[in-house]
């Protein structure tokens, strides 16, 4: 998960692991604090990178949470995550990785 907000991050965390999940939540992390779009960047390019060493047969799931935020830039914030999915674009195409937006 890649979630804005501390609390935000717990009930991501809490609903993958309620339906069932937990076992395969690979990273719990947050980016509130109003994080730069370059912070953002190379936060997103961390956690991207992280998940292309290893290949899963069945693909895998990248959940970001982000778009409502009290007094994070979201537009900033969504720069410099769409910078590391352009920068990863091939790669995440060719690991099967599907992105969840909310």
């Amino acid at each position: 998960t890649m979630v804005a907000g501390g609390g935000a991050s717990v009930v991501y965390a809490d609903t993958v692991a309620d339906y069932g999940w937990g076992h395969e939540l690979a990273n719990y992390g947050e980016y509130s604090g109003a994080p730069s779009t370059e912070e953002t960047f190379v936060y997103a390019k961390t956690l991207l990178s992280l998940m292309m060493k290893y290949k899963h047969p069945e693909g895998k799931f990248l959940i970001i949470g982000g778009g409502i935020a009290n007094f994070t830039d979201v537009a900033a914030t969504f720069t410099g995550l769409i910078q590391a999915l352009q920068h990863y674009a091939s790669d995440i195409k060719e690991h099967k990785i599907q992105i969840w937006i909310r």
